[in-house]
């Protein structure tokens, strides 16, 4: 399949094949199937963004103790990764020296303390 040049903006989930229509943070090469797939990851990250709205409004709740904030990380590093691996050059060289880029254990965080 053929693969575009399209620009990414993660933090609003927008997949432009216009480099001037928005502002974007990443380049990407990708074909249709790519394209749907990152749609369909922020979709994903736009639920669980919503499961996280509760603990938002619990101060008692810390922040590194829940679970709809792991899944949600988790995502995030997912489409990082995937956008990395469609990314140009620049796009990929950016997300390397990010703090979330781990590609021995790409997906594995950290083991949280459980609250008892």
């Amino acid at each position: 399949m053929e693969k575009r040049p399209y620009y990414v903006n993660v933090e609003t989930g927008e997949i432009l094949p216009v480099k001037t229509a928005s502002t974007f943070q990443f380049e990407i090469s990708a074909s249709d199937d790519d394209v749907w797939k990152l749609t369909k990851m922020f979709g994903e990250m736009e639920s669980m963004a919503n499961d996280t709205f509760v603990r938002n409004h619990l101060p008692y709740i810390p922040y590194s103790n829940d679970r709809d904030n792991d899944r949600y990380d988790s995502k995030l590093k997912e489409v990082y990764g995937f956008i990395h691996d469609i990314g140009q050059d620049e796009t990929r060289k950016f997300i390397e020296t990010m703090d979330l880029w781990n590609p021995e254990h790409p997906g594995i965080q950290e083991k949280r303390p459980e609250i008892e």
